[in-house]
């Protein structure tokens, strides 16, 4: 595992393990936005992507206002970045096309957590208000899925191993847990509704169709 941090002579990358090695790339008034799972591409707050081993530069997020924020899909394929106008983009993991927008500008808080899951087909992302909006990476124009507000600003967010449960900590819980699996999902939404729509009550707002169980 490696990860990148700002420092007054550029960015540190530090590999961790039984024997550590650090050492830094880019320039001092550089700070790291994100850092790939292979730990060879630091993309910095300006959009730059730095080859770790060479310190090869190119100019990747084309369009995006500084980036106080980036995530990488663990598979490779995808980079979230978070800009400080709230705008939330999702890009491939080159960073040289924009996949879609997820949200607009001030619709998200300045600097949200960010989550992939492992097999990079669900994104999560906080919101101002505490809630957490999830996307399907495949679908990333459709409107997330929004989880309930918590018990404050969202500190950091993770899929738990199949992306069955999203783990959410705040400054006042240190973990909560929102099941993801359909099956869980309705089974809550038919539980809170006291079960499904009664053969009456299928009748009177869908007359004409065929009466079939919904819980």
């Amino acid at each position: 595992m490696r990860t990148a941090v700002s420092t007054r002579d550029g960015i540190l990358v530090t590999r961790q393990g039984a024997h550590p090695v650090s050492h830094v790339v880019g320039r001092r008034s550089e700070g790291p936005a994100a850092i790939d799972p292979s730990g060879r591409t630091v993309v910095t707050a300006e959009g730059v992507l730095i080859d770790v081993a060479t310190g090869t530069r190119r100019q990747g997020l084309r369009g995006e206002d500084l980036l106080p924020t980036a995530v990488f899909s663990p598979d490779g394929r995808y980079l979230a970045a978070a800009d400080t106008q709230g705008r939330l983009t999702l890009w491939d993991a080159g960073a040289q096309h924009r996949i879609a927008v997820l949200a607009v500008a001030d619709s998200t808080v300045e600097r949200p957590a960010l989550a992939f899951s492992a097999d990079g087909s669900l994104l999560a992302a906080s919101r101002d208000d505490g809630s957490v909006r999830v996307w399907e990476t495949a679908s990333p124009r459709l409107e997330g899925t929004t989880l309930p507000a918590g018990d404050g600003p969202v500190l950091a967010i993770g899929f738990t191993p199949g992306a069955r449960e999203l783990h959410i900590a705040t400054g006042h819980l240190p973990l909560r847990t929102t099941q993801l699996m359909p099956n869980s999902a309705a089974a809550d939404v038919c539980a809170g509704a006291g079960g499904g729509a009664t053969r009456a009550e299928w009748h009177r707002y869908l007359p004409g169709v065929p009466y079939r169980q919904t819980c």
